[in-house]
């Protein structure tokens, strides 16, 4: 081989390695979205929706020292029906704190530069409301999205080898709806749950699975699983493959998946439930502070019925033009088919993630609704990210190992990240803030005339 096909063949490892391509896409969406900082905005805010909802947890406890957020939601304009006035005249907040919680440092750290931009007389007010804050923890969100996107690629790459996952990871990256949710709108806390069910995921696989179970390893995952429902307890669905795990260890007892006795089973189950509640006191003093009780669900306030339990809408949610999940983003109807190869590996895996993942839609199908407001695709489900991540790879396993097919594979995720930008551009000009759901011809035809649609504006 010539000094010119090494430095080729280098150079091509180079590109192709995780930390130039991981590293890549995180910088990328860093930048867009500090590109974004600066584009007109209906409400002059950079976050706005249930971000505002998130962040306020933060600003009120850390600024004013209250969990009275009148004038939060005044400054953003937020008057949003379901913040129902309490007997007090303060504002109750269905939303979770585990955001305001990991978004913490970021939000110090924007602290610190508005206290010392402010003793040096310039124009920076370090009061927790401005740009400068809301940029903070936006990039929070961007990083704990990457931070889970590289948990998914370290539990892919032990199940399926580096090539098929870094393919997942960056097929998922680009073409599914984690992308609008990290450099678009990430106020909103999706990409910190994405990253909290990933850590949780990662942290089963990692050192719990088909392993002897421990106390220590028991209370870790629990704090974990606490996470997760600290940041959005509607992820709670996503527990039952993890807490499955030590269940059905304590139902088999001492069997091939793991030799251990039961009572080794139960204690590391009694440990991850105490995990738990540890994890989850700073919502139930947020509830206790708000609502007066240490439990509290506003979220079965928002309509009666809030669910429908015998009647969900599972064609809506998955296959529908409204929001249907695999209409929308194609790429999770190919890494739901990769659990079943997946199966062929690792049946107890395959099927723990599918029972989580079925329990997960099935929520959210039979939920009063089921269209997730202005949601961009199915924003429930980007919380399930490590699922969908190892299904994905384990599709793409074998037709990587394929020289013949393998540059398919590229190029179906290349153009289903094409696709999912179109669909990114679309809503936002097009559907954002419009009552009437999208029909068939809008996500299909209008979408791929779309740039035509926008150079014609353009000319004009």
């Amino acid at each position: 081989m010539s000094s010119v096909d090494n430095m080729r063949a280098t150079l091509t490892r180079a590109l192709v390695s995780p930390r130039v391509v991981l590293g890549g896409l995180f910088a990328l969406s860093l930048l867009a979205f500090l590109a974004l900082i600066p584009a007109p905005r209906v409400d002059g805010q950079l976050i706005g929706s249930d971000g505002v909802s998130y962040y306020v947890f933060l600003r009120s406890a850390v600024i004013d020292g209250d969990l009275d957020f009148r004038n939060e939601f005044a400054y953003y304009s937020q008057a949003r029906p379901e913040l129902r006035p309490l007997p007090d005249g303060r504002l109750g907040n269905k939303y979770g704190v585990g955001a305001a919680l990991l978004w913490l440092p970021f939000f110090a750290l924007a602290h610190g530069v508005a206290l010392a931009a402010a003793a040096l007389n310039l124009p920076v007010r370090p009061d927790g409301l401005g740009y400068l804050y809301q940029s903070a923890i936006a990039i929070g969100s961007i990083c704990y999205g990457a931070a889970g996107f590289l948990l998914i690629y370290g539990s892919a790459r032990r199940l399926c080898g580096s090539g098929a996952a870094l393919l997942a990871v960056a097929s998922l990256w680009l073409a599914s709806n984690a992308l609008y949710y990290m450099v678009i709108e990430p106020s909103m806390a999706h990409m910190v749950g994405l990253f909290s069910v990933a850590l949780l995921y990662a942290y089963w696989h990692g050192q719990l699975w088909r392993r002897a179970p421990s106390l220590r390893a028991g209370a870790l995952l629990g704090l974990a699983g606490g996470l997760v429902l600290l940041v959005r307890l509607q992820d709670a669905p996503l527990l039952l493959a993890p807490y499955g795990y030590l269940l059905w260890g304590w139902l088999r007892g001492a069997t091939p998946l793991t030799p251990a006795p039961r009572r080794a089973w139960l204690a590391a189950g009694v440990a991850a439930g105490a995990g738990t509640l540890v994890a989850l006191l700073p919502q139930l003093v947020a509830w206790r502070l708000i609502y007066g009780t240490w439990v509290a669900l506003p979220y079965l306030q928002d309509a009666d019925p809030a669910f429908f339990w015998l009647r969900p809408h599972l064609a809506g949610v998955l296959i529908s033009a409204a929001r249907g999940l695999f209409v929308w983003h194609p790429i999770y109807a190919l890494a739901a088919a990769g659990l079943a190869l997946l199966a062929r590996r690792d049946r107890a895996l395959a099927a723990l993630c599918a029972l989580a993942l079925a329990a997960d839609i099935y929520l959210v199908a039979a939920w009063w609704a089921w269209t997730q407001g202005d949601s961009f695709g199915g924003r429930m489900f980007i919380s399930a990210m490590w699922i969908w991540g190892v299904g994905l790879a384990a599709l793409l396993e074998p037709v990587l190992a394929r020289p013949r097919i393998a540059p398919a594979a590229l190029t179906t995720g290349m153009a289903l990240a094409l696709w999912n930008g179109l669909a990114l551009v679309q809503y936002r000009l097009v559907f954002v803030g419009r009552p009437a759901l999208p029909g068939w011809g809008e996500i299909t035809v209008e979408r791929l005339l779309l740039p035509v649609r926008l150079l014609e504006q353009l000319l004009r």
